[in-house]
């Protein structure tokens, strides 16, 4: 079995937020789980396993991806037979996806709790659980949204076709007008890819919110929910450079920094929603303490981490 091959387009994915990459994995694990031609329970998971860790690798930003695979491998043991470890492996990936979708929900749900009526929103890329957020209570709240256009690849231009479409306000601005825009904004929203040692991961850019939203005094809420949370020694890989051709084919002597991700400390956010509500950076610090591991994905974490 090919792995590289099932793996592929989670790698290929350059403009969905964490939630839907989470999805498309559990649905890459279905597939493996299926095809794995093992002949006992540990050839099983030893594959399970390999093919856990190129997930991992192919989007190394995205915290649901630990969850994914730590559910997965963690739930069969050596006493199962290998079709017990099939089914098991099966069912850990579907619940996965449905628990993704109702955590999503829930942290919707709860956001209305910092959404108030007639609100102008400022948002950046295409986080799911922020776009749900604002369909959700948009309609009810009148609320109007100012998009970002997510450079490089400008994903949120899908964002703000959605929103319209479903009869929100909105406009779209160029990444570089947020200074200014921010200041006619009541609240800055953003989701996350990730949520650990380095603080609150996600899209390039949303450093820059958290500045003018300290600056200017406007509230700036994180959406996490729980499969966004990394065990605590877990990398979170923001230093991984895309094609400089995403950004500009430059001439010769002229170098192009193309990266996707960067971090910023929970400390300096007004609030984070989850799917219990919103919550303190120190809640989510035990939340993250507790996470159960598998051992092959925590000697693969301590490999990446320095």
């Amino acid at each position: 079995m090919k792995l590289d091959a099932l793996v592929a387009p989670l790698r290929a994915d350059v403009v969905s937020g964490a939630a839907v990459i989470g999805r498309a994995a559990a649905d890459v694990v279905r597939r493996a789980v299926l095809r794995i031609g093992a002949e006992d329970t540990g050839a099983f998971r030893t594959m399970l396993a390999e093919l856990s860790i190129r997930i991992l690798e192919a989007q190394p930003a995205m915290a649901p991806l630990v969850t994914l695979t730590s559910r997965v491998l963690g739930s069969f043991s050596p006493s199962h037979s290998l079709d017990e470890a099939r089914e098991k492996a099966l069912a850990a990936a579907e619940t996965f996806k449905k628990d993704l979708s109702v955590s999503v929900e829930r942290v919707a749900e709860h956001a209305g709790a910092v959404l108030h009526p007639q609100d102008r929103v400022l948002i950046l890329s295409s986080s799911s659980t922020v776009r749900r957020a604002l369909l959700l209570h948009g309609g009810e709240k009148a609320l109007r949204v100012v998009c970002l256009e997510a450079r490089p690849m400008g994903e949120g231009k899908n964002v703000a076709r959605e929103l319209a479409r479903s009869g929100i306000p909105v406009t779209y601005a160029v990444d570089a007008a947020a200074g200014t825009l921010a200041s006619e904004c009541d609240l800055i929203l953003l989701g996350a890819d990730s949520v650990g040692d380095r603080g609150i991961v996600n899209k390039i850019g949303s450093l820059a919110l958290c500045c003018i939203a300290s600056r200017m005094n406007i509230p700036l809420h994180v959406l996490v929910d729980r499969t966004k949370l990394l065990p605590p020694g877990f990398p979170q890989d923001v230093q991984h450079d895309r094609p400089e051709e995403e950004v500009w084919k430059a001439p010769h002597g002229v170098k192009v920094w193309n990266r996707y991700f960067e971090s910023l400390s929970p400390d300096s956010v007004r609030g984070l929603v989850t799917e219990e509500g919103v919550v303190s950076p120190r809640d989510l610090q035990e939340m993250r303490s507790r996470i159960p591991v598998p051992p092959e994905l925590r000697e693969w974490a301590s490999a990446r981490t320095p």
